[in-house]
Parts: C-alpha cells; sequence; structure tokens
C-alpha cells in the first residue's frame, strides 16, 4: 500500500473506543480522526474518509469517494459483505481485528469442556432441586487429562484453544484448510481431508473456523455420525458452520453427548427454539471472545495498521475478499 497524502481523514464509528481515540490524535498528530457514532454523521463523513474504523453499508460505500481501507472491530467480516456486498469488488482494503479475542475463546472453550467434564451442568440443577447426590456424581465426573481435543480450525483461536487443552493434559488434535504450523501445541496440523479421523477419534470437537458461504453446513448429519456417542461439540467461531437440524437431531438422539454453543444458527436464538430446552446443551451468548481486555487488544490492532497505512506498508489481519475471512 502507498503512503497516503497528509493529512488523512479517520472516520470512528464505534463509541466504545472514545477512550483510546485521544491516544491515536497524540501519536499521529496532524492527522483528522472525526468521531461519526451516528448513521447521519457517518452519511456526511464518509464522502472524504480515507479509512473507516467500524462496519459500513452498502449506502455508505457508495457516497465515499476516496476510501481505500476498513478496519472492521471483530474478526468476522461477513456482516460487511453482507451490508456492502458491492465492497468485495472494490479496491477498498479491509482489516479484522482477528486475534483480538483468541485468548478469551481459548478459556471459553476450555470452560465449556470443562463444564461437561465435572458434570457442573447436571450439579446445577441437583443445586436448584436442593438435592445432595454424591453416589450418581461420583458416576458422572471425568478428567480430561488423556482425552482427545479435536481442533477444527487452526488458527489464532484454535491455537489458544490447542494450548490450553494441553495444558490440562488432553491429546490435542487438529485440522485447517490451509497450511498451519501447529508447533508446540500439535505435531502436524492436517488438511481438512482429515476431517472424518478428527471427529471419530476426539472426545471434544472444537469448532473455531471463520465463517464463510464455503464453511456454511460443514458439519453435517454425515460428520455428527461420525462422532463418538459419548462426544461434545464446542462451537465458538459461528454457528451457522453446523447444521442445525443434524445437530439437533443427534442431540435428541444421543448419538453425541452433548454440545457447548457460544454461536447458533440465528443470533439472538428465538425463545421458541429447542435446543434451549436440552439438558445437554449449554448455551451462552456470543460471547466467548469477550472481556475488558478485548478493547485494548482491537485497539492495538487499529493504531499499528494506522502507523503502517501512513507508511505505506502492509496492514496486518487482511481480509480474502474471495474467502472473505
Amino acid at each position: 500500500m502507498a503512503g497516503v497524502e497528509k493529512p488523512m481523514k479517520f472516520l470512528l464509528m464505534p463509541q466504545w473506543g472514545a477512550p483510546f481515540y485521544p491516544r491515536l490524535r497524540e501519536k499521529y498528530r496532524g492527522e483528522s480522526f472525526v468521531e461519526a457514532y451516528s448513521p447521519e454523521d457517518v452519511q456526511r463523513g464518509i464522502a472524504d474518509a480515507d479509512a473507516v474504523f467500524g462496519h459500513i453499508t452498502g449506502e455508505q460505500l457508495a457516497a465515499a469517494r476516496k476510501l481505500t481501507w476498513v478496519q472492521l472491530t471483530g474478526a468476522g467480516a461477513e456482516g460487511l459483505f453482507s451490508r456492502a456486498p458491492q465492497i468485495a469488488g472494490s479496491a477498498v482494503t479491509i482489516t479484522n481485528a482477528r486475534g483480538a479475542g483468541a485468548p478469551q475463546i481459548g478459556e471459553h472453550a476450555l470452560a465449556l469442556i470443562l463444564y461437561f467434564a465435572r458434570g457442573v451442568n447436571e450439579f446445577g440443577t441437583f443445586q436448584r432441586q436442593h438435592r445432595w447426590d454424591q453416589d450418581y456424581g461420583l458416576s458422572i465426573v471425568q478428567m480430561v487429562w488423556g482425552k482427545t481435543a479435536g481442533i477444527i480450525g487452526f488458527g489464532k483461536s484454535g491455537k489458544e484453544t490447542g494450548w490450553r487443552c494441553k495444558a490440562m493434559g488432553m491429546n490435542v488434535i487438529a485440522v485447517d484448510k490451509h497450511p498451519v504450523d501447529g508447533d508446540p501445541v500439535v505435531e502436524h496440523v492436517g488438511g481438512l481431508h482429515g476431517l472424518a479421523d478428527l471427529l471419530s477419534r476426539s472426545d471434544y470437537v472444537v469448532v473455531t473456523v471463520p465463517y464463510a458461504p464455503q464453511n456454511e453446513n460443514m458439519i453435517g448429519a454425515k460428520e455428527l455420525a461420525l462422532m463418538k456417542r459419548t462426544a461434545r461439540l464446542i462451537v465458538t467461531s459461528r454457528g451457522r458452520i453446523v447444521e442445525h437440524n443434524a445437530l439437533v437431531a443427534a442431540l435428541r438422539e444421543g448419538r453425541i453427548a452433548g454440545a457447548g454453543l457460544d454461536t447458533v444458527i440465528e443470533e439472538p436464538l428465538p425463545a421458541n427454539n429447542e435446543l434451549w430446552d436440552m439438558p445437554n446443551v449449554v448455551i451462552t451468548p456470543h460471547i466467548a471472545g469477550n472481556s475488558p481486555e478485548l478493547y485494548e487488544r482491537v485497539y492495538d490492532i487499529l493504531e499499528e495498521n494506522v502507523g503502517r497505512y501512513l507508511a505505506g506498508q502492509p496492514l496486518i489481519n487482511e481480509v480474502d475478499k474471495k474467502l472473505r475471512y
């Protein structure tokens, strides 16, 4: 990317970033950082903006005469491509905040694994019933030590999940669409041709692949049938990676033991969805990547990319418009 003529105009859309924006202005003096929190402010300000921090719409993109770069606030880019589909064929560079929530996602995936292994799902019910049943409790608790965690998608979130599982004494295996170095977590990260083997060997299958149209329903009835009846499915990336009806059937019929879902097919999950009342399912509201530290980590990516943009250097976390992640 070639350097830009000063001053650059950068439109800042997320209001949560307000405490951080003075740091940008201090570090990159002379540049124009404009906060635009309402759709009306964005529409007015985007006409002569060089870059944007946030998600824009198709109407806003059409009004942008100088726009060359969009920095997203999260790892997923599907919202941008949905609201502004024409950006896929434009010259605008898109970058995301991939990796900002990865440590939190790793912690959350491990929490869901331990939730099942230590029977927390059932003990929570016992507590509400004022029931002390040690004999039954002893029959359901397990160690995760020695169990196999199979991670589908070994990017930043997959690696953060993998080393935590390994630290707990688990055997970690992984597959990814792209060549990935798994060291020191796994000896070898296989291609997607190894998915069937991973599903059949794993006690906990963790889905961390990003959403893209080609990944939708990657885990369907055929794939779920390969899993052990005692295995659990953990989904921390996007719900649409797993075919909903196939998952419900596998859970209802006991073909897999359970599912820990941070992401689901439709968000918010409708109150009448059958997943809510399944005793072998735990649902969290798409918060795996969140913590108070997340905003600082997203800001660090933004600040680095602003410096690179001004210097005409390649940006980090560039989104492949064909793959859409």
